[in-house]
């Protein structure tokens, strides 16, 4: 019935979008413009206005933390980031997952101060706000179709992120209010998002991780374990890793934590050299996305995936240029860094190997 209830939503989301460009179009027919023009520049504005909305949608986590003691570390639209260090911003390019337009980081000051969800908030306030502005502008102008794009927008983009599925800021709400004991695993969360921004080879990735209950549920929990699985992985305790992977994904019921907990288990696949495994884990959909980011870190995971399973020497040579290219701008900490790049030195190392043995 959930399942049923949340591609209803998505549904009608979908539908609040195509209505969004459709009173774009219409709104500029109206001002006299031919069919193809109103088109162009309606699609134009609905596309322009999905932008800024975007942009707004952050803007509200923002101020919402500033209300509530966050300090600005970053803030992005699509693959471009800027990033405060030292009173200045920063622009850098980074790598997102599918589906995330924008993004906000702020780091708490205080993290005694539990207040985290009027953070969380700011962007659905934000969209609760545009839709009444743009009721109100309707009422003011008559230009019902104008005011109707930013509604339906608005709407549209609300429902997607009050959904309580994946890592949506209502998933981040709900999770919290029905426990906010894993306010600690949030603000956690936050650091470890923070500082690989502003101070990566200062930490390591086991600061960022503590015992967490088996039990336990919720997003921040999930990714506070599954950091904690990929550190099992650095130190080469893969049994250890595998194990607690496994547990991970059996106990988690959110999709995004899943995703990551299959993604680290086809690195212990292709570490112990289950070559079935980790085919197995490399064709699910979710995984391929993270394979496919332009990261250091990802393309030394699809390097040996194509070398040892696909037995593919060019997507094996392309993904070890990639990473090359990114290991210095990807977001990781201290030994991820150090253990990506020695991971990567060992692959080319088992390809010259491998060549002479040709020979």
């Amino acid at each position: 019935m959930k399942k049923i209830g949340t591609y209803l939503v998505y549904v009608l989301a979908f539908v609040f979008i195509m209505l969004a460009f459709a009173c774009g179009t219409i709104a500029f027919a109206e001002l006299g413009y031919s069919a193809v023009l109103a088109f162009t520049f309606g699609y134009a504005f609905a596309l322009l206005s999905m932008y800024v909305i975007f942009i707004l949608h952050e803007l509200g986590h923002a101020f919402c933390g500033y209300l509530t003691g966050y300090r600005l570390v970053a803030f992005g639209l699509g693959n471009f980031l800027l990033v405060k260090k030292s009173d200045r911003f920063h622009l850098s390019r980074t790598a997102v997952i599918k589906n995330v337009g924008a993004q906000y980081i702020g780091l708490k000051e205080d993290e005694s101060d539990q207040r985290i969800i009027l953070m969380l908030s700011g962007g659905l306030l934000v969209h609760i706000s545009l839709m009444l502005l743009a009721i109100l502008f309707g009422f003011l102008t008559r230009s019902w179709y104008f005011a109707g794009t930013w509604i339906f927008l608005n709407l549209s983009f609300f429902l997607n992120n009050a959904l309580p599925v994946g890592i949506t800021d209502g998933a981040k709400i709900w999770e919290l209010r029905q426990h906010p004991e894993n306010t600690k695993y949030a603000y956690l969360v936050l650091r470890h998002s923070a500082q690989t921004l502003l101070a990566p080879q200062e930490y390591d990735l086991k600061d960022f991780v503590q015992p967490v209950p088996e039990d336990a549920k919720g997003s921040f929990v999930g990714s506070v374990s599954a950091l904690q699985g990929l550190v099992f992985i650095m130190e080469g305790k893969l049994e250890l890793a595998k194990k607690h992977l496994q547990t991970l994904l059996e106990n988690t019921d959110n999709s995004m934590i899943k995703t990551i907990s299959q993604l680290y288990l086809l690195q212990v696949s292709l570490l112990e050299g289950d070559n079935k495994k980790a085919e197995e884990y490399a064709s699910i959909r979710g995984v391929k996305s993270f394979l496919s980011l332009k990261t250091a870190d990802m393309q030394v995971i699809q390097a040996w995936y194509q070398f040892k399973v696909k037995k593919d020497v060019v997507q094996t040579h392309k993904a070890m240029k990639i990473a090359r290219q990114k290991m210095n701008s990807s977001r990781m900490l201290r030994d991820e860094k150090s253990y990506y790049q020695q991971w990567l030195d060992e692959l080319e190392q088992a390809i010259q190997e491998e060549e002479t043995q040709v020979r």
